[in-house]
C-alpha cells in the first residue's frame, strides 16, 4: 500500500513523497572516509607552508595559528575540508569551536612548528623535525585508519568528528 504513495503527490504537502525522504531527514551526517581527509589535512599543511614562506618570521606564526584554528572559523571547515567536502562537527552536532579546534589540530601543528623551528639550526636539525612532524602525522594517519568511529587522536582530544557536508550545507 506505501508503495503507491512513492513519487505521488500528498494533498497539503506540496511534493512528491520519496521513498528516502524521511530517512535524510533525520539521518546524521556521515563520517567522512580517511583518504578525504587525509588529503584535506594535505592542503591545509601546504597552505600553512605557502603562508609560512610569504613573509618570515610572521609569515610562520600566522602558518601555525592556520593550522590550529582553521576548523574552528565558521562555518567549521578548514580550506582543505572546504575542497573536499567535508565538514568539523564538536560535541552535540555543533560547529567546532576555535577551542576544539585547536585541541584536535595541536597533534599535527605542535610537530610542524618544531620542524620549522629545528630547520634554523641546521640541516641536521632539519631532518630530525620533519622526522617528528612526518612521525606524527603517520600516527594519526594510522589511528585514523584503525579506528571504527573515523577518530584520530586530534578528535578523541576534542570530542570531533569529520563528516561529508551535502551540497545543501555548503556554504
Amino acid at each position: 500500500m506505501s508503495d503507491q504513495l512513492i513519487g505521488k503527490r500528498v494533498p497539503g504537502a506540496g511534493h512528491p513523497i520519496r521513498m528516502d525522504a524521511e530517512l535524510r531527514m533525520h539521518a546524521e551526517p556521515m563520517v567522512a572516509d580517511p583518504l578525504s581527509r587525509c588529503v584535506a589535512k594535505f592542503l591545509d599543511v601546504l597552505m600553512a607552508a605557502a603562508i609560512s614562506h610569504l613573509a618570515p618570521p610572521i609569515g610562520f606564526f600566522a602558518g601555525v595559528t592556520y593550522l590550529l584554528i582553521a576548523d574552528g572559523v565558521p562555518p567549521g571547515r578548514s580550506a582543505g575540508k572546504r575542497l573536499l567536502g567535508l565538514a568539523v562537527r564538536g560535541p552535540r552536532g555543533r560547529e567546532c569551536g576555535v577551542r576544539e579546534s585547536i585541541l584536535r589540530n595541536a597533534i599535527v601543528a605542535g610537530p610542524y612548528a618544531l620542524w620549522h623551528l629545528l630547520a634554523q639550526g641546521g640541516w641536521l636539525l632539519g631532518v630530525v623535525g620533519g622526522l617528528v612532524f612526518v612521525g606524527a602525522v603517520v600516527l594519526e594517519g594510522v589511528l585514523l585508519a584503525g579506528n571504527p568511529q573515523g577518530l584520530r587522536l586530534g578528535d578523541e582530544l576534542a570530542e570531533t568528528r569529520v563528516v561529508g557536508v551535502t551540497v545543501t550545507d555548503r556554504a
